[in-house]
């Protein structure tokens, strides 16, 4: 992990996953929707630059633009109720262009737990949109977003990375059918309507069959929009416990504080509980239950090599995409970086021109205006000339400003 000290810097992510943390600390410090507004609101007060969170069951990061690190780990800890020293311990910060590429890498699903799997790019969009309506982000963070969502979109197109489709939701299914009987009719019960409780949904209808599903979620009417959806059936939330008597197995895809399923309502018999959720929103106390079978996300992971080897072969191309994305960024990094001095330039130009124009007006009153047209032209080539050399040498840019100002008396 790369440390920092108190200062502001450009571009930061600050990222909590799998590869450091496991289930329960990633838990611990999953960041949840209802916390953006309030969030949103401290970073606004303690002048903490622009900034968005992004958590899922595998990561939770932050990226940042001109921020003080440090205090921006110290109120996220705050907000989720952490330890700022052991998030430390967890979590690996990234500076500028390797921030830029970080996110890159991620959105490409080359970070993903299950590598190709493209859910985190739907749960960026909505995760963005969430800060960009609380107003803390600005357009180099939604730029640097939108390149992002192109290259999963390039990746996708172009390679095979996401062969055979081994998200954490179509793991589940797999989980399921090879290891339950295939001709004993299953009843499952889904608990979560979110995106991967969507995602798993839709997996369970095209992969199983001879299969009772039932969908709950402690918003009855986002259990009864999904059943209807997929054409499933659905029950109230306060049904659940009665529910757990009959299924035979149970998808929790939740985004609860505290675990749903504990060992006071999960029965004492031949059940299969696959909880997809950050944090366990199933108590690890279940697994004391002879019967109860419980596979968390992590255990599940480690279980779906058999896609792997086609999508690590992708590799190579997907990083070619992205280095040509990496590039195309930089580009326009260094040119939004120039433009304040081709904008300084040109207005330079612009009102020399002006001048020029009445002390001529003065000794030739019956000029209208229209003799300035060629003169703007010549500052618009000259801009453009200026523009180019500095965009193509930027390190000269500072002198070559100073020279032209001096040559033109500006």
């Amino acid at each position: 992990m790369n440390t920092t000290q108190n200062h502001t810097i450009p571009l930061v992510a600050i990222s909590l996953s799998y590869e450091k943390a496991h289930t329960e600390i990633r838990g611990k410090y999953t960041f949840f929707s209802n916390y953006v507004e309030d969030f949103a609101e401290v970073i606004r007060l303690k002048q903490l630059g622009y900034c968005f969170v992004i958590s899922t069951c595998n990561r939770t990061e932050i990226y940042a633009i001109e921020t003080d690190v440090d205090s921006l780990i110290e109120t996220f800890c705050e907000f989720v109720d952490g330890s700022v020293e052991e998030f430390k311990k967890y979590i690996s910060i990234y500076k500028h262009h390797a921030a830029v590429e970080h996110l890159f890498r991620v959105s490409a699903g080359l970070e993903s737990q299950i590598l190709g799997d493209f859910e985190i790019v739907s749960q960026l969009k909505t995760w963005f949109k969430r800060f960009k309506n609380c107003e803390t982000t600005n357009f180099y963070l939604e730029k640097l977003v939108n390149s992002s969502i192109q290259i999963s979109k390039n990746i996708k197109q172009k390679t095979l990375l996401s062969n055979g489709t081994a998200s954490v939701s179509y793991a589940a299914v797999q989980y399921i059918l090879h290891h339950t009987e295939a001709e004993k009719p299953k009843h499952i019960v889904l608990l979560g309507t979110g995106k991967i409780g969507q995602n798993t949904c839709e997996n369970l209808v095209k992969h199983t069959q001879n299969t009772l599903i039932t969908v709950v979620n402690r918003t009855n009417e986002k259990a009864e929009k999904l059943a209807e959806k997929f054409d499933v059936k659905f029950a109230d939330f306060e049904e659940l416990d009665s529910l757990l008597q009959v299924a035979d197995m149970v998808l929790v895809a939740t985004s609860a504080k505290n675990p749903l399923l504990t060992t006071e309502n999960v029965p004492n018999k031949k059940l299969l509980i696959i909880d997809l959720s950050i944090p366990k929103n199933v108590d690890e106390a279940v697994r004391s239950i002879q019967d109860v079978t419980l596979i968390n996300v992590d255990e599940l992971s480690k279980k779906i090599d058999s896609t792997l080897a086609i999508r690590e072969a992708e590799i190579p191309k997907a990083e070619h995409i992205i280095s040509d994305f990496l590039l195309e960024f930089h580009d326009w990094e260094q040119k939004r970086k120039l433009a304040p001095a081709i904008t300084s330039f040109k207005e330079d130009l612009l009102r020399l021109n002006q001048y020029n124009y009445h002390t001529l007006k003065k000794d030739f009153p019956q000029i209208n205006g229209n003799e300035t047209l060629l003169s703007e032209k010549l500052v618009q080539k000259l801009t453009n000339r200026f523009a180019s050399y500095i965009q193509d040498n930027p390190e000269k840019a500072e002198d070559t400003l100073a020279l032209m100002k001096d040559m033109f008396k500006l």
